[in-house]
């Protein structure tokens, strides 16, 4: 059987887009790019200035430098005072506290809409006297990690303030930053920054790529060999969870009568995990409307932690589907070249007593009689 197994295993081949173009629109900032580009050596202040003037800058910087946006913690250190807030300085804390709510109406908003305040700023002001100034302060803390996270969604936010001359402090750090770690005035000397802009390329987890590898490989298998996916069946009618009487009631199944279907990462109703939580399966393939055979999909390059999760969870996915559905069959379909090396064929030998059946690609392919109608 494991011969039979590896000599049909499958090495992945790349047939899917490694990268994904950046989302920039650059014909929206024509002129930050134009006026970012005509200097070659630029210091903080003209930096900072010029960010200043040009807000939107900020995504041409977020481009150039991470592949998708910046992280919260630098996101913070741009627009607050990290050193202050670390302080241990009180008094130096609830003061930049006080300023925060005065000129920042968005953080005032979030701020004084805790559950711990829910006061207008008025009210707040008037009762300040009566908290404590370490409580304050902590929900001060508690907000900025808050506001971070609202205007990495509404840019519209953050862009006022950054315009507001009481926080020219945040152009300032965001000069400082871009000259001293991530060393812009050296990058500019090298690129282009527009074709820069045009080119970028993110890549896409590679993690993802390999495992949805097979899976693509058998959907694309069952669309050419009489089988129909009904994924958008499903989501027109709002169906995310099969239930075990299958969907014959649905209206628009007419056309579908006598015709081999399946549908990809879907639910069935009462098929859960080791934790009560559905389980959503890689595929399903239907007899007379009602799921029937049930599969789970991977791709193993190398050994790693991940096959000895996804090892305990089918099994115990295998026997519960077993032990308490009549009408369904559970298989696994697992491939690539981790199952050629010793611990690999180990690995199968051992598994193999638990599912009595473990599929790969070309042996999935090879017993599709079994599957049809």
């Amino acid at each position: 059987m494991y011969f039979d197994f590896a000599s049909k295993i499958s090495f992945f081949e790349f047939i899917q887009d490694e990268f994904k173009a950046g989302s920039l629109d650059l014909s929206a900032l024509e002129e930050e790019i134009s006026v970012l580009e005509s200097c070659k050596i630029w210091n903080i202040n003209e930096l900072s200035d010029y960010i200043t003037k040009y807000p939107k800058s900020f995504f041409v910087f977020q481009e150039m430098f991470q592949l998708i946006r910046f992280t919260n913690a630098q996101m913070i250190h741009f627009i607050f005072d990290v050193g202050r807030l670390n302080s241990l300085n009180m008094d130096s804390i609830f003061e930049y506290l006080i300023f925060n709510l005065k000129y920042d109406e968005e953080f005032r908003k979030l701020y004084l809409a805790l559950p711990d305040i829910s006061l207008t700023y008025e009210e707040f002001m008037e009762q300040l006297s009566s908290f404590e100034k370490e409580y304050l302060i902590a929900l001060f803390k508690l907000a900025i990690s808050k506001y971070v996270d609202k205007v990495c969604k509404k840019f519209s936010d953050l862009e006022r303030r950054i315009k507001k001359p009481e926080f020219s402090d945040f152009s300032i750090r965001f000069s400082r930053y871009l000259l001293e770690n991530l060393k812009f005035n050296e990058f500019i000397k090298t690129v282009n920054i527009e074709e820069f802009l045009e080119n970028k390329r993110i890549p896409i987890d590679a993690k993802s790529i390999h495992g949805n590898f097979p899976k693509i490989k058998i959907k694309e298998f069952l669309s050419k060999n009489s089988f129909v996916c009904i994924d958008d069946f499903l989501k027109n009618t709002g169906t995310s969870e099969f239930p075990l009487d299958g969907i014959g009631s649905l209206v628009g199944t007419e056309d579908l009568k006598g015709k081999n279907l399946f549908c990809t990462e879907k639910y069935i109703e009462g098929v859960v995990k080791n934790n009560g939580k559905p389980k959503r399966l890689d595929l399903i393939i239907l007899q007379q409307f009602k799921p029937k055979y049930l599969f789970e999909i991977n791709f193993y390059s190398t050994a790693g932690t991940k096959i000895g999760i996804n090892e305990d969870e089918y099994i115990s996915l295998f026997n519960h589907i077993r032990k308490n559905f009549s009408s369904l069959e559970f298989y696994w379909i697992t491939d690539g070249n981790y199952w050629l090396t010793s611990s690999g064929r180990e690995r199968f030998l051992r598994l193999i007593n638990h599912f009595g059946t473990i599929y790969n690609t070309n042996l999935f392919i090879q017993s599709i009689d079994k599957f049809k109608r």
